[in-house]
């Protein structure tokens, strides 16, 4: 019988991932502009995401 080996505290936990991994500074791949301007954006119609965990710089 397999046992449930998913030990997650939070949404954010990392105790899954190798130290040498989540010790790494991160970084962002650069978008390419050329593919983004060529995106067909109809494929997007009606579609709206807010990400919920999204902080909002102090002004």
């Amino acid at each position: 019988m397999l046992k449930n080996t998913n030990s997650l505290r939070t949404r954010r936990d990392t105790c899954n991932f190798d130290k040498e991994f989540t010790k790494m500074p991160t970084d962002l791949t650069p978008t390419d502009k050329l593919v983004i301007m060529n995106l067909d954006q109809d494929e997007f119609l009606g579609f709206s995401y807010t990400n919920p965990e999204y902080v909002a710089p102090a002004i």
